[in-house]
């Protein structure tokens, strides 16, 4: 599946090099905005708005950028029992544009990655011997909560459709540093605490999805 992914990825970029060599600037200037969604055209929702990332160009050959997503998800199986969780991640960068075409903008630059988690589960049935956890949605850990930061080298190329439409995509290597929370349970006659570990990953990553983006 990653080689189907990374061969896409090529494809689209030796398309955008192809393409990009056209005449009348498409590009954006200095002031301008740009807001992106993520382009997923063969899956069943094609538009992801899960993540969004938005863009200030300080100059035609730099921006900062700013991605974020939010989710909140309740469930309440049964009439006693409710189940939370809260995500957030914030990833704040800079980019450095290469001169490329009038409509390719390749670019470098860098990226931190901030996220937290919570969860939770109650059950007011006063008969039910699990009453609480924090921290997870069951003491296996179930929807776990966790911190994460990170750090990302990026680079990536943009295709400018229109004057105000480009597609895109984007690679980068870094790290991801996560810490899982401690689940506290609460039962009807005892009480659990299980201490969160961590996690440390290093490598590459890619953005499977095509980034479609318009100019403000």
């Amino acid at each position: 599946m990653e080689n189907k992914l990374l061969l896409t990825s090529l494809l689209m970029l030796t398309c955008l090099v192809a393409f990009g060599q056209e005449t009348d600037r498409k590009k954006p200037e200095a002031k301008n905005f740009t807001a992106e969604v993520n382009l997923n055209p063969f899956s069943s929702s094609p538009i992801n708005i899960n993540y969004l990332r938005f863009r200030y160009f300080t100059s035609e050959t730099s921006a900062v950028r700013i991605g974020f997503s939010v989710s909140a998800h309740k469930q309440t199986p049964e009439e006693d029992v409710t189940r939370k969780t809260f995500e957030f991640n914030i990833r704040p960068g800079y980019e450095w544009h290469l001169a490329g075409t009038e409509r390719l903008s390749p670019y470098f630059g860098v990226e931190a990655d901030l996220a937290i988690k919570t969860s939770s589960f109650e059950d007011q049935d006063v008969d039910a011997d699990t009453k609480k956890i924090s921290g997870a949605w069951t003491a296996t850990g179930v929807e776990r909560g966790f911190t994460r930061i990170g750090l990302n080298a990026i680079i990536g190329a943009d295709f400018y459709v229109t004057k105000r439409v480009y597609l895109g995509t984007e690679f980068g290597f870094g790290f991801q540093s996560t810490n899982f929370s401690d689940i506290e349970a609460t039962y009807s006659s005892d009480y659990e605490k299980i201490r969160g570990g961590s996690d440390l990953q290093v490598g590459p990553n890619f953005n499977s999805s095509i980034r479609l983006g318009f100019v403000f």
